[in-house]
């Protein structure tokens, strides 16, 4: 008689994408699917600590962060021209990432940007 392990990883890698792409919590998918919660935060670190230990092929082995320039225009909405602001400007958000500004940003264009960072998994 073979003994069952149950399902395997390409079957909670598939719940755990359906948990992000949808934007539902952890928890309440387990409900919803019948899945015991455990079992999915057991795997999520399973596979974090297995990707963290895999090379990246997008990361230099050296360590090093790859870097890449990457220009973008804006309107002027964003800063704060009417306050006479004038310089150049350097926001540095970690991981290599850096913003080279022309003019001062408003509070609320900054929310903006670090809200994109953070939907985007920075």
């Amino acid at each position: 008689m073979s003994m069952s392990h149950g399902p395997g990883q390409a079957w909670w890698e598939t719940h755990l994408d359906a948990i992000e792409r949808e934007g539902i919590g952890t928890k309440a998918y387990a409900q919803r699917e019948g899945l015991p919660v455990s079992s999915l935060y057991y795997w999520r670190r399973r596979l974090k600590v297995q990707k963290s230990n895999s090379p990246q092929p997008d990361k230099p082995a050296s360590g090093a962060v790859a870097r890449q320039f990457v220009p973008v225009k804006l309107g002027d909405g964003g800063y704060a021209a009417a306050t006479g602001s004038v310089g150049h400007y350097v926001l540095t958000l970690g991981e290599g990432l850096r913003l080279e500004l022309p003019g001062l940003p408003t509070p609320q264009w900054l929310a903006q940007v670090r809200q994109a960072l953070t939907e985007r998994g920075r």
